[in-house]
């Protein structure tokens, strides 16, 4: 991809309300945490093990491989909703709240009831509103803190991923967004 395509990519931003929990982290647990994978991550590798990497690496077999890409297509789509049901189940996810967001792919701002500075690490849970419910783990660099027009702290979050996957569901999930913004004003412009 080059740079002029990625940028676009990044351009992207979708404004959303969005189960959303955000926590302060110490420059020492924000390090440990770097280096811990993701859950989406943890997802995938699962995957591998299970087909084997062979798989995945992009040579074609014939009708064999497309058979068994749809297989693991369809394995994928079950582990995700498994995995979406259990985090909507585990209790220390019962403390998201919906928060109004402007979300891209590479950060995220919203109003914060903690202090934060520029600089400071921060770890964000977020589950994505989708079928089925994906939640995120992502750690972070505050950008920004300025007051919103109520004089609410807002800040502004540049996500820090530890693996592909994280970026890829993210990535999904806004450009899905903003195509359906997108189609409600051309809707709304019709009605006009």
């Amino acid at each position: 991809m080059s740079d002029l395509e990625s940028n676009r990519r990044q351009d992207f931003r979708v404004d959303d309300i969005i189960p959303l929990k955000d926590e302060p982290l110490s420059t020492e647990e924000f390090e440990m945490r770097k280096s811990h994978v993701g859950i989406r991550s943890r997802q995938a590798s699962m995957l591998r093990e299970m087909v084997g990497g062979d798989v995945f690496s992009g040579e074609s077999h014939g009708a064999l491989n497309s058979d068994m890409a749809n297989a693991i297509e369809a394995l994928d789509t079950k582990l995700n909703y498994l995995i979406g049901v259990n985090m909507l189940n585990d209790a220390h996810h019962s403390d998201l709240n919906d928060r109004a967001v402007n979300l891209s792919v590479t950060g995220v701002s919203f109003v914060s009831d903690e202090r934060y500075r520029q600089g400071d690490p921060i770890f964000i849970t977020m589950m994505l509103p989708a079928f089925p419910p994906t939640v995120l783990e992502l750690l972070g660099d505050v950008m920004w803190v300025r007051k919103n027009d109520a004089g609410q702290p807002l800040i502004g979050v540049q996500f820090i991923f530890r693996c592909h996957e994280e970026e890829d569901t993210l990535a999904k999930y806004v450009f899905r967004r903003h195509r359906e913004m997108i189609r409600l004003k051309r809707k709304e412009e019709e009605l006009l």
